[in-house]
């Protein structure tokens, strides 16, 4: 291949990321004349600079030297797309209802590592392998692995994991919350080496939903923890799985909210104040303790491998309203906070790109999915200053020309 054709691929490139020649020029430490040079084949690219404009603009290295590197480029994009996984593989549950959910899905994905490339932030590609080695999907393992990860945490095995959310986000899991049809559905976990784990949690799960959603996301951080091979797996909220990836998840989430050794103390003293039977009124008091649901608690008591009710007794207590309940006590389920729609991170590589010139006014409404005017309000409360009213590059370029 001579100069010409690479340069031209590189200009190619260049383009289909949204990028000026001054911020390749500043990615690579290099004048933007050069970058020009390249591009019409005047100047030689080094096997350095090539790999790291590569990583810049997220193309397999083939793509400036195969012939047919543009099609197998897009290809094997395709294939390895968490998104597109989603759909591809065995599913737990059929989540055609949300197609559109996905597809955006899918679309922010792209925006998030369009946005990293930008602003030269892709680091060292994320490793595949899992955080914990499990052998065999037990629940043994299971507990196993939910005692060895609150110890990596540093929570003890004795306190309460009401937070989930929280805990997700300092390990660098992305998490945003949407609304989604598919009943079945509570959430979409999906990784990519170049980006990392990515959680997409179902808003609208209903009555008590603050403590829904801190079980499902403690579902869903088991994948990121052992299951980033798999890249894109959907979750079902109400334990209707037949995947073993999907049990071991559920069986993870159970022990790391509900540790046996800190229900029974708990569960004790509860039974020290009332005749010493398990009521409907201590299930819930326990669920409220432990930030899950009524029958999230319901099941961990009767759990053949705990066995703290049987079957008869937990049969009778799945009866009770816990509407009613929570009346009786005289409590209630903690307030779901404003979820996000988009990772803080997401959010604020925008305001970055936007400031530092990358996207315009109009790109950044787009990106976040709100209108201008919004957008505006957004900057202005950051103390960003609003461009004089051009919304992309080439209307600033037509202004200064006809300046």
């Amino acid at each position: 291949m001579n100069y010409a054709e690479l340069g031209r691929r590189i200009r190619v490139a260049r383009e289909e990321a949204s990028l000026s020649q001054d911020a390749v020029a500043q990615h690579l430490d290099m004048p933007r004349s050069a970058v020009s040079l390249i591009e019409s084949g005047k100047r030689k690219v080094d096997s350095l600079e090539l790999e790291r404009f590569s990583r810049l603009v997220g193309k397999n290295i083939l793509f400036f030297f195969d012939e047919v590197s543009e099609t197998t480029e897009k290809s094997n994009s395709e294939e390895d797309d968490p998104t597109q996984i989603l759909f591809s593989a065995n599913q737990v549950v059929d989540i055609s209802p949300d197609k559109e959910q996905i597809e955006r899905f899918r679309k922010f994905h792209r925006n998030f590592g369009d946005l990293a490339r930008k602003l030269n932030r892709i680091s060292e590609p994320f490793s595949m392998e899992p955080l914990h080695n499990v052998f065999k999907p037990t629940p043994a393992a299971a507990k196993w692995m939910a005692t060895q990860e609150r110890a990596r945490l540093g929570i003890s095995i004795f306190s309460p994991i009401r937070n989930m959310w929280e805990i997700l986000e300092n390990e660098g899991v992305r998490v945003m919350a949407w609304n989604l049809a598919t009943p079945k559905l509570g959430g979409c976990f999906i990784f990519s080496p170049l980006l990392g784990s990515f959680v997409l949690v179902k808003r609208n799960l209903g009555d008590y939903s603050a403590n829904m959603l801190n079980f499902v996301l403690a579902h869903e951080y088991c994948h990121h923890l052992i299951h980033r091979q798999q890249k894109g797996i959907a979750c079902d909220p109400n334990g209707n799985y037949r995947r073993p990836e999907e049990y071991f998840a559920q069986w993870f989430a159970a022990n790391f909210l509900m540790p046996e050794e800190a229900i029974v103390p708990r569960l004790t003293n509860y039974l020290e104040k009332s005749d010493g039977e398990i009521t409907a009124e201590i299930v819930m008091h326990l669920a409220l303790d432990f930030g899950v649901s009524y029958k999230a608690m319901l099941f961990r008591l009767a759990d053949k491998r705990v066995e703290l009710i049987d079957k008869s007794v937990s049969q009778k207590l799945a009866k009770a309203k816990p509407k009613q309940l929570l009346e009786t006590i005289g409590r209630s389920v903690p307030r779901l906070e404003k979820i996000n729609h988009f990772p803080n991170e997401y959010m604020e590589m925008n305001f970055d790109a936007y400031r530092l010139g990358y996207i315009s006014l109009s790109k950044l409404a787009e990106l976040l999915e709100i209108t201008v005017e919004e957008a505006k309000n957004l900057l202005n409360a950051r103390e960003i200053p609003i461009d004089l009213g051009v919304n992309s590059e080439l209307e600033l370029l037509s202004d200064i020309e006809n300046a």
